[in-house]
């Protein structure tokens, strides 16, 4: 289990780092394109990739084996799952489990705490009796005499949640604009795919790129909301103006599924709303390069999954063994008191001889070089199409090193190991 977890982390994190590439690319456009880039980045921790291999592996079982294939499927192995199963590491991951529940329980109340709380400041708020502008008639608002700035609270039915005295502080122009923000909130339903984050932060809270993932996707969902507010036409520096008003009298929302006005880099933020900059439009070459990009973080895992589906369909059991070279058992192995196994990989030539011959997975490395020795001196009988040999790519078989096989004094036969 904690291999598996182990592969899970690095290949979120590769995810990660080439989000973030990605997300340098297209700095000069819409900053609702990045948010969506980091937020796949952020939902990449909770669907591992060996769901997709799993359902690549069923869709692989549903074709016939595959005569020909190409010698890539074991460095992608590689390359997928890079740590091997480790059966010595219970006691480790036993207490990794006690240390990762700790920090779980401490970042999940602490959300659970400050959810509480602005549940009862909510159901302590009344309606909101002050006219609005037209563009939050599609809310319910109400009002609360917390100093809390403008926010939208909930999930499943979003309430516009404004403090008393708002019209005191903002102009008419600028309580529009901020709550055209708002609005960008709701349709964009940043509050839910802010909890689908905070869900990963909790369960993966020891994980520094969560973090920053984070950081990320409240900047530029801000950032987003700034531009759509700017594309609406509301005047940039009265819009600017207002942001401040609002950070100057009232307290930013403490959750990151209520979203306010303020957040992010706001120095950035008010230059960028000040000049009333409008972000370019992707152009086909980049529309096309994300699009490659997310097909191929579906399609890799599940090609992976369906290929080593067809190798292990491929396995050794349908050929007729004519010599089966039992390996020597490396002596720091036995001195360990040390069994495991070898999943190999080779080709059956139109003679049965072996040949290119690769390690898919080890228990130790210290088996890899006998079972690659004893293999080259395997011998299968010859198989024939058409009246013709032929040779078979792709074939797969276990090696396994077990103490209780292992006889120093016993002749080389055909037994299998």
């Amino acid at each position: 289990m904690l291999t598996e977890i182990v592969n899970h982390l690095w290949q979120s994190t590769l995810i990660v780092t080439a989000v973030a590439a990605v997300a340098a690319m297209l700095r000069d456009h819409g900053a609702h394109v990045r948010y969506w880039l980091w937020w796949a980045a952020s939902v990449k921790f909770l669907v591992p990739f060996a769901l997709l291999a799993l359902l690549g592996s069923a869709l692989g079982g549903t074709v016939a084996p595959l005569i020909e294939r190409a010698d890539w499927p074991a460095t992608l192995a590689l390359v997928a799952e890079p740590m091997p199963e480790a059966a010595t590491w219970t006691p480790l991951a036993l207490a990794l489990l006690g240390i990762w529940a700790v920090g779980f329980v401490a970042v999940a109340g602490r959300w659970v705490v400050r959810a509480i709380g602005l549940h009862m400041l909510l159901r302590a708020s009344t309606p909101y009796a002050a006219p609005l502008p037209r563009i939050a008639g599609r809310l319910e608002a109400r009002t609360t005499d917390a100093l809390v700035e403008p926010a939208l609270v909930g999930i499943v039915k979003p309430v516009l949640l404004l403090p008393q005295g708002l019209t005191e502080h903002l102009s008419a122009a600028q309580i529009e604009a901020v709550l055209a923000h708002e609005l960008s909130h709701w349709q964009r339903r940043d509050n839910l795919t802010a909890a689908v984050h905070m869900l990963v932060e909790a369960v993966f809270w020891f994980h520094p790129f969560v973090w920053w993932v984070g950081a990320r996707l409240v900047e530029e969902r801000e950032r987003a909301c700034d531009e759509a507010v700017v594309r609406a036409g509301h005047d940039g520096r009265t819009y600017a103006e207002g942001i401040l008003n609002v950070c100057e009298h009232y307290v930013a929302s403490t959750l990151k599924c209520a979203a306010g006005v303020s957040g992010a880099d706001l120095k950035r933020r008010v230059m960028e709303i000040a000049r009333s900059r409008v972000m370019s439009e992707l152009p086909i070459q980049k529309k096309i390069l994300l699009g490659t990009f997310a097909l191929a973080m579906v399609l890799v895992p599940i090609v992976f999954g369906a290929v080593s589906s067809s190798a292990a369909a491929q396995d050794d059991r349908g050929l007729i063994p004519l010599v089966r070279i039992n390996p020597d058992y490396p002596r720091e192995a036995l001195v360990a008191k040390r069994e495991g196994q070898v999943v190999l990989e080779f080709t059956v030539t139109a003679t049965g001889t072996t040949r290119d011959i690769v390690v898919v997975e080890s228990t130790w490395p210290g088996f890899e070089e006998p079972s690659i020795a004893a293999l080259a001196r395997w011998r299968y009988m010859p198989l024939r199409e058409n009246n013709q040999a032929v040779e078979r790519r792709g074939m797969r078989t276990v090696i396994s090193y077990r103490l209780a096989d292992y006889r120093p004094d016993a002749p080389e036969d055909d037994d299998e190991r």
